[in-house]
């Protein structure tokens, strides 16, 4: 038997109603997915709506965008000066001298500028927009500068007590406290104003007490400053001993800062310059160099000895003990020294042979004058590469007018003819006739006459005064390196000594004197091989003198 089938059966309505439910879910399902992905355009990389960053509105925008606003929004009151007020003085500073700054790209992500997928993220874009502050910056090495700058300013460096020594005294000078900055705490009240309306800053200064305080002023006084002055002491070199009065002394001590406490010194050199001129009449065992002098008229080695030395530093050091000695007394350390200069270096000088010699005649009446310069010249040695100033020598016993004139012309003729370079020459201002003429000398009005010795060897200078008709000779022993001839030109220039008449009694004849000038001219020829022959001169300029006539 055959079954027939009905097409509206249950089952028939069962598969249309699965069917609509269906339909239904897949649009739902596709209308959510619209609806997420136009969420996920609208939100993008934009930042949640509502959000604020310090009171500048940048909700919605796109990074970029955001960065604008957010920088046209801040920029006054991220420029704007500072008032800054230390230890009462007042100043405008730039936020860009403190070294803070707003970074804007980074206040725009810390805001929430991302894109993302996530249903969180979307919810957020459109529900959970806050307020925020911005990022900003600070350059510590710009704060440094800029505290370091108000410090120099507007603070004060702490001042250390110390102690002044006069001539007889001496003086405190009190310590005073300084003021600086506190870097941290400027630091923190920049940030705290930065961006507000009112940008006013009050940086504090702090305290600083200075390394040597009262205390240690008054510690300094007690054990050595008054002591120092209170009575002389005396100290001992070898088997001589020198005094000293507070007087002497007490100018060349000093006080130094040595950690918070004020430790002595002593100019230890001009203390030792003033014992030494203490003790150069006393016969103490110095080292003695080597030299060359005169015996029997031949020059001869005066050997080398070795002696007591007392070092600066130990000279000052003495005076130190003894300041802080109960009996005001101390014995200076003493070392055995060599001569700097030795007898060996002595003989390497090679004065063996007299290489010039000049007389003059002594003014009548000016022979003390001219024998006390003589002395002090006789026996200098000059060594390689030395120079011999009269002046130098003689300092203020250098003889002036005729007798000066006359000691200057004999060592001036002496150098000459020796072949030596003269670096310093001024002849006399009219011929007299007493000497080869234009070689003459003079000291007046503060001239000089220097020589060198430019040769391997050393130069003796022997000067003799006294001899026959009151004469003056000085000598130069040395090893000969020249053969020296010496000549001058015929007379230029001449001007006539002019004829002035006088009446009276009191009048007084003189011979004139013509005025020219004259060239000098020297040629050095090689004594031995290693030299070339040369030759030198100069102009002398001599002025006219008037010859007087008296008629009675």
């Amino acid at each position: 038997m055959a079954r027939a089938t009905r097409w509206d059966d249950g089952p028939d309505r069962e598969d249309a109603g699965g069917r609509v439910v269906l339909a239904l879910v897949l649009g739902l399902a596709l209308l959510t997915g619209c609806v997420y992905v136009g969420a996920y355009l609208a939100a993008g990389d934009k930042i949640p709506v509502g959000t604020q960053v310090a009171g500048i509105d940048i909700g919605g925008h796109r990074p970029t965008t955001a960065v604008e606003r957010l920088r046209d929004g801040l920029s006054r009151r991220a420029d704007t000066p500072f008032t800054v007020t230390v230890n009462g003085h007042t100043q405008q500073v730039r936020p860009d001298q403190v070294g803070l700054g707003v970074d804007y790209a980074a206040s725009v992500r810390k805001a929430g500028a991302v894109r993302s997928w996530r249903p969180s993220r979307l919810w957020a874009y459109f529900t959970s927009g806050s307020t925020y502050q911005p990022v900003v910056t600070l350059d510590q090495t710009k704060l440094a500068s800029l505290v370091e700058e108000l410090d120099a300013s507007d603070g004060r460096t702490a001042t250390d007590g110390s102690v002044v020594f006069r001539r007889r005294t001496f003086v405190v000078r009190p310590p005073h406290p300084g003021l600086v900055l506190d870097p941290r705490a400027a630091g923190t009240a920049f940030w705290s104003a930065y961006l507000s309306d009112d940008p006013s800053v009050q940086l504090p200064m702090a305290s600083t007490e200075p390394m040597i305080d009262a205390r240690a002023i008054h510690r300094f006084v007690q054990t050595f400053a008054n002591p120092a002055v209170a009575s002389s002491v005396l100290l001992h070199f070898g088997s001589a001993a020198v005094r000293l009065a507070p007087a002497d002394y007490a100018r060349l001590l000093g006080a130094r800062p040595v950690g918070e406490a004020l430790r002595p010194t002593v100019n230890a050199d001009a203390l030792a310059a003033l014992t030494d001129s203490r003790l150069a009449g006393d016969a103490l065992a110095r080292p003695r160099d080597a030299s060359v002098a005169l015996v029997n008229g031949r020059p001869h080695v005066v050997p080398a000895r070795p002696g007591l030395t007392f070092a600066p530093d130990a000279v000052a050091a003495a005076l130190v003990q003894a300041i802080r000695s109960p009996d005001r007394t101390a014995r200076v350390r003493s070392i055995v020294a060599p001569a700097s200069f030795t007898t060996p270096d002595a003989r390497h000088l090679g004065i063996r042979r007299q290489v010039s010699s000049f007389t003059v005649q002594v003014p009548p009446g000016q022979a003390g004058t001219l024998l006390a310069a003589a002395r002090r010249l006789d026996g200098t040695v000059l060594r390689p590469g030395d120079t011999l100033s009269m002046r130098g020598v003689l300092g203020a016993g250098t003889p002036d007018g005729d007798s000066g004139s006359a000691l200057a012309t004999a060592a001036f003729n002496a150098a000459w003819l020796g072949g030596l370079p003269v670096t310093a020459h001024a002849e006399a201002t009219s011929y007299s006739g007493g000497h080869p003429v234009g070689r003459d000398a003079s000291l007046r009005d503060g001239q000089d006459l220097a020589f060198a010795n430019r040769t391997p060897y050393g130069v003796l200078v022997a000067v003799a005064a006294g001899g026959p008709a009151g004469s003056l000779t000085v000598t130069l022993w040395s090893t000969p390196r020249w053969s020296v001839t010496s000549s001058h030109s015929a007379p230029t220039n001449v001007v006539r000594a002019p004829r002035v008449v006088r009446h009276g009694k009191h009048c007084h004849g003189r011979a004139g004197r013509d005025g020219f000038d004259v060239t000098v001219t020297r040629s050095l020829a090689p004594v031995g091989p290693g030299s070339a022959a040369r030759t030198t001169s100069y102009t002398a300029h001599y002025a006219p003198v008037s010859r007087v006539v008296c008629h009675r």
